[in-house]
């Protein structure tokens, strides 16, 4: 089986992003909006990422929908 740099790359962004969201759920106790900047990052890449691999339907609207998510708490907390 051929591994070319594009998938080794692309596994790396899934390691980053399941990284930054551990980290958003162990630091949300601390601090929340850290929490979710971490959660942001990781939903953005995610979503770079379900784009560039032209991932299913599915996961697209879910990384989209994700990302929505956590730029409306992200808004709410700065509003409210």
């Amino acid at each position: 089986m051929k591994v070319d740099k594009d998938s080794k790359l692309w596994a790396g962004i899934g390691y980053v992003c399941i990284a930054l969201t551990l980290f958003g759920q162990i630091i949300m106790g601390y601090s929340y909006i850290m929490g979710q900047a971490s959660f942001m990052v990781s939903n953005v890449l995610f979503l770079i990422r379900t784009f560039a691999l032209d991932r299913p339907t599915a996961d697209k609207v879910k990384d989209v929908c994700f990302t929505a998510v956590t730029s409306g708490l992200i808004i709410w907390y700065f509003i409210r």
